[in-house]
């Protein structure tokens, strides 16, 4: 008995030893009523974004919150315009300085390619030999050296003094003895290497990654290491020896030969390399057509059953979460939004009908022309399928002003309580339609719109199903 309590401490204590707690606090009354989240991301391939704590800012804009990590974590929170972040260290806690509010515009909310203002986080009482106060230092530096050596990259003029500019820049920070700092200023500066055609991308891979520590943490070396290894299976696949990689995932479905195959290249002779480069390609094409994406599942199910390396399980994971919530066969992201009635609806209330579900804004004017269609295909068919339609609009009042005005019968919810559902859902134009089962499942995914013949399509669904 005492042997197994013993072994039950010696697995637990190295977490509790290794996982230490930071705090983020501050005072910012402009953000007095509001909720801040921090994330961080799970991995740096998907990018899933994971939430670390939250807290209201009370009504005299004081706010604090907690959280526990093991290694220097990116951290940051989406804050209207601005993507705000800090890199913290464990048991270390942070009295933070913010930026003026700047909400994002209906324009920005509209824009399925926006990208939001990174912003360095102030750190009050910070000195200049911090970790963050270095970072941002050099990032200035860093970019000014960038700007003024633009054209020159992009013309390749051989004046460009690629060696000279980078130690320019090195010397400034020469006394810094932080290890996560100066990985991540070596694989800037190797980035900037890459990026000017000083190297091309088997020296990069041979110089900063085969064999070299892999730095899952670290923004500048993954950064990199998306760059230098993106489309590397087309590239390789056009290869006498890389053509083997199409049968390797489409008809054996094997990650060992996958492996092998890809073993042939000198870039790719470590294994752990090789597994992270294999889920990078794996999660990039599951978004082209080269490959079965059930081919792709299964190479990725059985790479998790292979591996050793729990960062690589996790990735996996993410990567499978990620490129099937929107397969059909799948669950759709999950959401709980008010409709004009002041209701919460969630997917789950919806199970056992099938539903036609459109994301819109009543400011669009291919919205508002399809609106009357959904009308009438809800005349005709409410005994078989709900019509439900997300908007994104700049008020719940708005909305339901709309709608009122128009007297349509069918479902509208308002985004507001739940804002990143559209980026669950992919969408990237208005409107946007899927088609979910009575199980809760996409059955048609995307699915056309109403002048596109969805009718048609959406009763063949149903009759396959059995159904009609």
């Amino acid at each position: 008995m005492l042997k197994s309590k013993l072994l039950i401490i010696l697995i637990v204590l190295p977490l509790s030893l290794f996982a230490q707690k930071v705090v983020l606090k501050g005072n910012v009354p402009e953000y007095a009523g509001k909720t801040f989240t921090f994330f961080a991301y799970s991995d740096q391939i998907t990018y899933s974004e994971k939430e670390l704590c939250s807290s209201l800012v009370n009504e005299n804009g004081d706010f604090s919150c907690s959280f526990e990590i093991t290694e220097i974590t990116y951290v940051f929170i989406h804050l209207g315009a601005y993507e705000a972040f800090i890199f913290a260290e464990p048991d270390t806690e942070y009295n933070l300085l913010f930026p003026e509010l700047k909400e994002k515009s209906l324009a920005d909310n509209l824009n399925p390619y926006f990208e939001p203002v990174k912003y360095h986080l102030g750190i009050e009482n910070s000195v200049d030999t911090d970790l963050n106060y270095q970072l941002a230092f050099f990032d200035a530096v860093y970019s000014k050296m960038m700007e003024d050596n633009s054209y020159l990259i992009y013309i390749k003029s051989r004046e460009l003094d690629v060696d000279g500019s980078i130690q320019k820049v090195d010397s400034m920070f020469s006394n810094n003895e932080l290890k996560f700092f100066n990985d991540f200023k070596k694989y800037k500066f190797a980035s900037y290497r890459h990026l000017s055609y000083q190297e091309k991308m088997k020296s990069i891979s041979n110089t900063y990654y085969l064999n070299k520590e892999v730095l899952y943490s670290n923004p500048a070396y993954m950064e990199l290491f998306n760059q230098v290894y993106d489309e590397y299976f087309s590239y390789f696949g056009r290869t006498d020896s890389g053509k083997q990689i199409y049968t390797d995932i489409g008809k054996l479905k094997s990650i060992t030969s996958l492996k092998r195959t890809l073993g042939q290249d000198s870039v790719l002779t470590n294994d752990t390399l090789k597994e992270l480069v294999i889920l990078k390609c794996l999660h990039d094409e599951f978004y082209n057509d080269k490959f079965s994406r059930s081919a792709m599942l299964t190479v990725l199910d059985s790479l998790v059953l292979q591996t050793n390396i729990e960062e690589h399980k996790l990735i996996a994971k993410n990567i499978r979460n990620k490129v099937t919530k929107l397969m059909v066969g799948y669950n759709p992201p999950a959401f709980e939004l008010y409709d004009m009635d002041s209701n919460l609806v969630s997917i789950e209330s919806l199970k056992g009908e099938y539903v036609y579900l459109s994301f819109c804004t009543t400011i669009s004017y291919a919205c508002i022309k399809e609106f009357g269609m959904l009308e009438k295909l809800y005349e005709n068919h409410k005994d078989h399928f709900k019509i439900v339609v997300i908007c994104m609009d700049e008020s719940y009042t708005q909305v339901k002003r709309f709608v009122n005005m128009k007297g349509y019968s069918y479902t509208f919810l308002f985004y507001g309580n739940q804002p990143d559902v559209f980026k669950d859902y992919d969408i990237r134009a208005f409107p946007t339609y899927y088609f979910i089962d009575k199980e809760g499942k996409l059955a048609i995914s995307p699915a056309p719109s109403p002048d596109q013949n969805a009718e048609y399509v959406i009763f063949q669904k149903m009759r396959a199903n059995g159904d009609i």
